[in-house]
């Protein structure tokens, strides 16, 4: 990447994130070293993603990498397990128990504290905190990592030894049907 085009690209950056000074030289230095195998297009690509898309997240290298779409294919699998994770928490909330199609997401979620936790976060840290642990423990979560994660009314059950009470009602309503059955054969034949 031209030197030129990556120093007016992060300056760009910068201001587009409010910042009153530009980077110093190390900064450009140490980012420049971190993404010059990005093409002008790539690292254009991720700096107006990030502006539009992400601007409430702590910018890093990772980041700019992944929104210039040049990520490895390891990265692409935990993104895809945010994203899935993101949808999610619209789709059925902290009452309902979220079905993911990796078994390592689900793992993440009970790394970070569970369904309810990541639910329960703020937006500025869920999007800028919780992400990049997701991300971070994602890659390392082996694929035979335990996937049971349970939903607020579950965990609420379980602390008021609703459970068992739970399970008994569930049999007395299945037997209840049962004999109505039974009485209205019975009603029928008579």
């Amino acid at each position: 990447m031209d030197r030129h085009a990556f120093v007016e690209l992060m300056n760009g950056l910068w201001s587009g994130m409010g910042r009153t000074t530009m980077p110093d030289q190390t900064t450009l230095r140490v980012w420049y070293l971190c993404i010059s195998d990005l093409t002008v297009q790539q690292l254009g690509r991720a700096v107006q993603r990030y502006l539009t898309e992400h601007s409430k997240e702590f910018v890093n290298v990772q980041l700019i990498r992944e929104l210039s779409g040049a990520q490895a294919d390891g990265d692409t699998a935990s993104i895809a397990g945010w994203d899935e994770v993101l949808r999610e928490i619209k789709r059925v909330g902290a009452y309902q128990t979220p079905v993911f199609a990796d078994n390592r997401t689900a793992a993440t979620i009970r790394h970070l504290g569970g369904w309810v936790a990541v639910c329960d976060k703020k937006p500025e840290e869920l999007h800028q905190w919780t992400r990049q642990y997701f991300l971070k423990t994602f890659a390392a979560m082996p694929a035979t990592a335990e996937t049971r994660l349970s939903n607020l009314i579950e965990r609420e059950n379980a602390r008021t030894g609703m459970i068992e009470t739970a399970a008994e009602v569930q049999q007395r309503i299945e037997t209840n049907q049962e004999r109505r059955k039974v009485l209205r054969l019975v009603s029928d034949v008579i």
